[in-house]
Parts: C-alpha cells; structure tokens; sequence
C-alpha cells in the first residue's frame, strides 16, 4: 500500500491573519499521527516559515521553500538550495526604479531583506523583512525576489520583461499581488516531484555509485531539480533512491488556493483548490475543499463539517 502525503500552500490555504486554525492543526497532527507525510509547500523563506510554524509548534515531515528553490526537513534544515543567477536582482531593481506601489523583497537562507519600497509597509511586515540599500546585497545569496505591486499593468510589465530578459535563468509566479521570482528550475512541482523521488527509495548514503553532493532527481515534464545546474547544496542531499531495496510508492495529494500552485497541482496524483481560487487554479485540481481539515477528514473517513 503507498505512503501518503500532503503537499499544502501557506498563505491563503491555512494560513490567515498570521495564524493556522485549531481545526487544521489538529486535522495536521491526526494525519502524521496515522503515519502519513504532511509536507508545506510555500513561496515563505526559512525565516519566514520559522516565523509561522514555531509559534504554533506546527510539525511536519518536510517543507519545499522558496516556491520549489530549496528544501529542508521537520527541523527546518536545509538539504539541498539554488540561488538566482547574478545579477537578476539589481535588473530587477533598475527596472522598477521609479515606479509607484511596488514593493521588492529579497529572500536568502540566512535573511530577508526589504530593499524596495514604494507601496509603505506596515510594522507587521517588517517583522520578517529587515530594511536595507542595494549595497548589502553585494555577495549575498538570493535564492527569491518577492515582489508586491498596487499597480496590476506595472505587475504585467515586469512579469514581461522578467521573461523577456531572463528566461532560462529566472522565472516569475504570480501569487495574489505578488510576483515571486525564482531560479528558473524551481517550482512547487518541481520541488514535490524531486521530494517524492527521495521518499521512494532507501536513504541517502545507501544508493550505490553517488556522490554525496548530487541529488540525481529527475522531475518529469522538464523540470530541473533545484540544487542541480547552477545551484548549491546544504547538508544531506534530497534523491531518489536507486539502490537495491524496492522503491516504495507515494501518493500525493495538494491543496492550494493561487496561480503559483497549479505546478504542484500538475504533479500531485490528487489535487484541491479552495473555494476562492481563480477559475485557472480550479480548472487544474479534481475539485476543491473548505479546508485542509475537510481534505484530511474525507481521506481519513472522518465526517466533514
């Protein structure tokens, strides 16, 4: 019988105001409690993730970060990352100079940073985003470039150029009012499909003939696996396993509400939308669900409320 897993969004899914509902987190722990995998599958940093599950004490088996640009595991470490290329964030930069309502992030392993500002952030923002000049990023790693825009032609225009001028190297999800620029390997698809190639096979070390530093993951559908072509790996890296053991099946299902989860969507085996998602998000689930605790309740025979 295959293992299961959840592979759920944050924002706008379970997390609302800041906070996860009692109702979710508990339909979350009685799924692990069964022996199933609960994975959190986001566009948040590390930090950004810390800031929302330790509070909580949310547990899990895995988060794919950074819209599929890293991946840690239930203690938040780092197992395999892939940085932007050079140079993408100060294009980006220069492109929007100038222009009114946008507001550009910057998202690393270690930090974030807030290095564009136009719209006037709140206090509560600042608490994940630290303040800074286009000088602190001089030799920093920047694994996103989250951007938030007021202005929907500005958000087109510079999801336009973005593709024009850097595709192949760096791609934008649309998510809400942001834009969320990533390696151009990365999504929440490609981030699951590598994830649940490393779950399908013994443990890292026991595959014959690999390096420690490669992952070996292929994703499908012509997604590079993040932490391969152009990127760097932190402590143990996520692969599939392809040693002599038989590899042991997963099934997935996702359960997201924006434009940036459709990837993921497209490589579960079962996938939900909520009931507020765009038409397009909708159009690429099996249906959609009130809740993840609805989800988990249905796959667990337990009455939905």
């Amino acid at each position: 019988m295959p293992r299961r897993l959840i592979s759920t969004d944050l924002d706008g899914t379970i997390v609302f105001n800041g906070t996860i509902s009692l109702r979710d987190r508990e339909a979350m722990a009685r799924w692990r409690a069964a022996g199933n995998l609960l994975v959190i599958n986001t566009g948040r940093s590390v930090s950004a993730l810390e800031h929302v599950v330790v509070p909580m004490g949310l547990e899990f088996d895995n988060a794919i970060l950074y819209t599929g640009a890293a991946i840690v595991d239930e203690d938040i470490r780092v197992r395999c990352s892939t940085a932007l290329p050079a140079g993408v964030v100060e294009d980006i930069l220069d492109f929007v100079e100038g222009a009114p309502g946008v507001t550009v992030f910057t998202t690393g392993l270690d930090e974030d940073l807030l290095v564009y500002d136009t719209i006037g952030s709140g206090s509560e923002l600042l608490t994940l985003f630290r303040p800074a000049t286009r000088r602190e990023l001089d030799g920093r790693e920047v694994i996103g470039v989250p951007m938030r825009f007021t202005d929907p032609e500005m958000a087109a225009r510079t999801e336009t150029y973005l593709h024009r001028r850097w595709e192949g190297q760096a791609v934008g999800f649309h998510n809400q009012d942001f834009i969320d620029v990533v390696p151009a390997s990365a999504s929440k698809g490609s981030g699951l499909r590598q994830l649940v190639a490393s779950l399908a096979g013994p443990p890292a070390g026991e595959a014959a003939g690999e390096s420690e530093s490669g992952t070996g993951a292929a994703n499908g559908a012509g997604e590079a696996p993040a932490g391969v072509a152009g990127g760097t790996t932190a402590g143990d890296s996520v692969r599939p396993g392809v040693g002599s053991r038989p590899l042991e099946p997963v099934e997935t299902w996702s359960i997201g509400d924006s434009w940036n989860d459709i990837s993921m969507h497209q490589a579960a085996d079962h996938s939900y939308a909520l009931p507020w998602s765009p038409p397009e998000v909708v159009a690429q689930c099996d249906g959609t669900v009130s809740s993840l605790a609805d989800l988990i309740d249905s796959l667990m025979g337990r009455p939905t409320l």
